[in-house]
């Protein structure tokens, strides 16, 4: 079970964590504090000065593994959007802002387990473009589902009605049938027997006149009626097939991604100016053509990437313009595997 920002119940939940159900919580400003409570995890505003920050940005943290773990598979970096901090005295952060900020935990409740995710952001389509959230978001899936079970996704948009663990509690009249079970086990006096029946009595009027709907909601052609528009992967593929679509978003996820690995393959921890890129690319035996044709790569994306957030807007960008400049990145990156292979 997954839950984004959702009411819930405390006391169901446990049950069925207890019992050996998997429950995540991705929640930062929402209403999940009171099963954040129940397990003594709090939040706060990342306290960290060094956090790494996506271009700079101080509401993209990126948040790095702390340890081996199925959630932490294959995931280099988690990006956030303006995230809380998730601390607890016992539990060492999977994923982590910095010293004493955690983005994500993990623990045991009885035979279960419980996730908490400081920021439903990093599971939404478009921080799915990065690398890592998707495959962190893969690794959150089989995880919950892990032992073959139903994975429900709930989101502030539903309601959760009924308890955990209790046959019948979610039936209707469930909780005042308990309560006349219970007054008929206690001892008291025959007036208050008949005080309390009227009282049931009057209870059970007011609950037949309302309980059933004035109409079925099974009448009609809403029931059948198909969504308006496609969410998720399907959604995203639906909007760029477009003939009008602009790809300067995917572009400048592909920018960070490039980024990412031109860092990688240079082995440097910090963004490097482009004569770095350069010179690394030189001692790579990089060609004149190669090295003029990689300086205007990045100074192109370098443009694009300011130019989004000045006037008169955000520039488009075609799909054939996107794949030769994702194919010219390409060629880039083959550089710097020329010595491995070589």
């Amino acid at each position: 079970m997954s839950i984004l920002d959702l009411e819930i119940s405390v006391e169901g939940l446990s049950e069925f964590l207890k019992a050996g159900g998997r429950v995540a919580l991705a929640d930062d400003f929402g209403t999940g504090t009171s099963l954040l409570r129940a397990y003594q995890i709090t939040r706060t505003p990342p306290s960290a000065r060094n956090i790494l920050r996506l271009r700079d940005n101080d509401a993209l943290l990126v948040a790095r593994p702390s340890g081996a773990h199925p959630l932490t598979d294959g995931v280099g970096a988690l990006v956030s959007n303006h995230p809380e901090a998730l601390h607890h005295t016992d539990l060492a952060p999977l994923f982590s802002l910095g010293e004493g900020d955690a983005l994500v935990l993990a623990g045991a409740v009885g035979d279960g387990r419980f996730v908490a995710i400081g920021d439903p952001s990093t599971l939404i389509n478009n921080m799915l473009e990065f690398r890592g959230n998707r495959r962190f978001a893969e690794n959150l899936v089989r995880y919950l589902a892990e032992n073959g079970g139903q994975l429900f996704i709930m989101t502030g948009s539903h309601e959760v009605r009924g308890t955990f663990g209790t046959p019948g509690a979610d039936r209707p009249l469930y909780s005042l049938r308990a309560a006349i079970e219970r007054l008929a086990r206690m001892p008291i006096p025959k007036e208050a027997v008949q005080v309390l029946a009227l009282m049931l009595v009057s209870i059970l009027l007011v609950v037949a006149a309302t309980a059933l709907p004035r109409r079925s909601p099974y009448d009609g052609q809403t029931m059948f009626a198909r969504a308006p528009a496609a969410g998720g992967f399907v959604g995203r593929v639906t909007f760029f097939t477009q003939p009008d679509a602009s790809f300067l978003q995917p572009l400048m996820v592909y920018k960070f991604e490039l980024e990412g690995e031109i860092l990688r393959r240079m082995n440097l921890q910090t963004q490097p100016l482009l004569r770095d890129v350069v010179d690394a690319m030189k001692s790579h035996g990089a060609t004149s053509a190669e090295l003029t044709a990689a300086r205007e790569l990045l100074l192109t994306l370098d443009a694009l990437h300011t130019a989004q957030d000045r006037p008169p807007g955000p520039p488009t960008i075609s799909r054939s313009r996107f794949h030769d400049l994702v194919a010219r990145g390409e060629q880039l990156l083959a550089v710097f595997d020329r010595r491995v292979l070589s």
